[in-house]
C-alpha cells in the first residue's frame, strides 16, 4: 500500500500590462458566472449540478466571454457553496445565498498546464489560451517530480498581485507502524501540552509571549475602530493581515515540534473540538482568546505534517478529559484550579489531560474501535463526577 501526500504551492504570477487586464476581466465573468448560478439554485433551492447546469449553463454563455470549462468550474464551485448554505438553513441556521466580490478561479487539467521547471504557465481566460511567468521559489523545486491537479487562481486586491494557488501530489510506500502514542491537548495557558502515556515525554507550550502580543494588537484595533478615519480603516486593514501571519507560524512552529517528537510510523492523539466553544464556559477574561486563537487550523498543520512522516493522527472524545485524573481515574470540575492548573482531589496527582487523551484512545483499541484523522467517538462513563470514585471511569 502507498500513502498519497498533497501540498499546494503558492506562485505569483508575473503578467505584463495586457495579460493583467485579461486576467482581471476573466476574474470579473468568472464572478457573473458563479454570483448567477448560485443566485439560481438559491432561488430553486437546488444544488444539484446537472439541474444547475440546464438552468445557467447557456445564459452564461451568452451573456459572458469565458471558455466553456470555466463555465462549468464556475458551476461547480457554486453547486459546492449551495450545498452548504441550504443544508444550513434546512439546520434552522443563519444562511443566506452564496455571493462573492472577489472570486479564486478554479482550474483544472483542461483549463490550464504548469511547467515548473520552466517556471510558466498556461490559463484558459476570456481571450483564449495564455503563457504567464510564475515566480518559483527554490523551496519549492523540490516538488518538480510531483504530480499536478488542479488550481486557484486569486487576485490580492491590497497587494495587487495574482496568486496561482497549485495543488500536485506524490504516492510514497507507506511507513511500518510503531508502538508509540503521543497524546496533545490544547488549552489556553497553554497552547498546546504533549504527553505520552510513560510520562517519558511531557511538553508544554506557553502561550504567555502570544497571547501578550495578541492582547497588543487588540488594543492597537480597539484605538483605530474608535478613531474611524480613512487612514485608521486602512491601518486596520494591514494590521489584520499581519496578526493573520503571525497567528500561522506561530500554529506552524507548535505543530513542527509536536511532529518532531513521534517517530516515523507513531499515532498522534489530539481531540475533537467540534463544537467545543458552544460546550465549554470560560471567564469574561478568557473568553475573546478562546474565539479568536485558531486552534482547528493547528490541527490541520499538526495532520499535515504527520501524514508526510507516515505518522497518524487519530480523534478522541474531549469530554471530561480536563476534570480526569490520568492516575487514578477520578472525575470532578474541583480536580481543575484554573486553566493552568491540575491537582486531583482523590491521589493528589497533577499531570492530567494529554495523558488522557492518549489513554482514551488506547482504551478504545481495546474495545475494538479504530480511530482515523476523520475521528473516532469514545462512551462517555455514567457515574455522576461529584460521585465517582475513580475505580470504574
Amino acid at each position: 500500500m502507498n500513502m498519497k501526500l498533497q501540498r499546494t504551492l503558492k506562485l505569483v504570477l508575473k503578467p505584463t500590462e495586457e495579460q493583467k487586464q485579461t486576467l482581471l476581466e476573466t476574474i470579473e465573468q468568472y464572478k457573473f458566472a458563479y454570483n448567477y448560478t448560485c443566485k439560481v439554485g438559491w432561488s430553486a433551492k437546488t444544488w444539484n449540478g446537472i439541474e444547475l447546469h440546464k438552468l445557467t449553463y447557456y445564459t452564461v454563455r451568452e451573456k459572458t466571454s469565458l471558455p466553456s470549462q470555466l463555465v462549468i468550474s464556475a458551476r461547480v464551485v457554486a453547486t459546492e457553496s449551495l450545498k452548504s448554505a441550504i443544508k444550513r438553513k434546512k439546520k434552522g441556521l443563519k444562511s443566506k445565498c452564496p455571493q462573492s466580490n472577489n472570486p479564486a478561479i478554479r482550474y483544472d487539467r483542461r483549463s490550464y498546464t504548469v511547467w515548473l521547471e520552466r517556471e510558466e504557465v498556461s490559463l484558459a481566460t476570456v481571450k483564449g489560451r495564455q503563457k504567464f511567468k510564475v515566480k518559483v521559489p527554490d523551496y519549492f523545486k523540490q516538488y518538480l517530480d510531483w504530480r499536478v491537479t488542479s488550481a486557484n487562481l486569486k487576485y490580492d486586491k491590497r497587494l495587487k498581485k495574482f496568486f496561482l494557488n497549485i495543488t500536485c501530489e506524490k504516492e510514497f510506500p507507506d511507513v511500518e507502524p510503531v508502538n508509540y502514542f503521543v497524546g496533545v491537548d490544547l488549552g489556553l495557558r497553554n497552547l498546546a501540552v504533549v504527553s505520552t502515556p510513560d510520562g517519558k515525554i511531557n511538553k508544554f507550550f506557553d502561550g504567555g509571549h502570544i497571547r501578550a502580543v495578541s492582547e497588543r494588537y487588540f488594543a492597537l484595533r480597539k484605538r483605530l475602530q474608535s478613531k474611524g478615519t480613512p487612514s485608521a480603516k486602512r491601518h486596520l486593514k494591514t494590521l489584520s493581515q499581519k496578526e493573520k501571519r503571525f497567528r500561522t507560524a506561530i500554529n506552524h512552529r507548535i505543530a513542527k515540534e509536536i511532529v518532531s517528537l513521534v517517530p516515523a510510523g507513531g499515532v498522534i492523539v489530539l481531540e475533537k473540538l467540534k463544537g467545543i466553544r458552544k460546550r465549554i464556559k470560560v471567564n469574561k477574561q478568557n473568553r475573546r482568546w478562546i474565539h479568536s486563537w485558531n486552534f482547528a487550523q493547528l490541527q490541520q498543520f499538526i495532520e499535515y505534517k504527520a501524514q508526510a512522516k507516515g505518522i497518524r493522527v487519530v480523534y478522541v472524545d474531549a469530554r471530561y478529559t480536563s476534570q480526569k485524573c490520568s492516575r487514578c481515574g477520578h472525575v470532578s470540575r474541583s480536580n481543575r484550579i484554573d486553566q493552568s492548573h491540575f491537582v486531583c482531589k482523590h491521589c493528589s496527582y497533577s499531570l492530567n489531560a494529554s495523558r488522557n487523551i492518549v489513554k482514551n484512545y488506547l482504551a478504545s483499541l481495546q474495545r475494538g474501535e479504530v480511530g482515523t484523522g476523520s475521528g473516532i467517538s469514545l462512551p462517555v462513563g455514567r457515574c455522576q463526577p461529584s460521585q465517582c470514585s475513580g475505580a470504574t471511569c
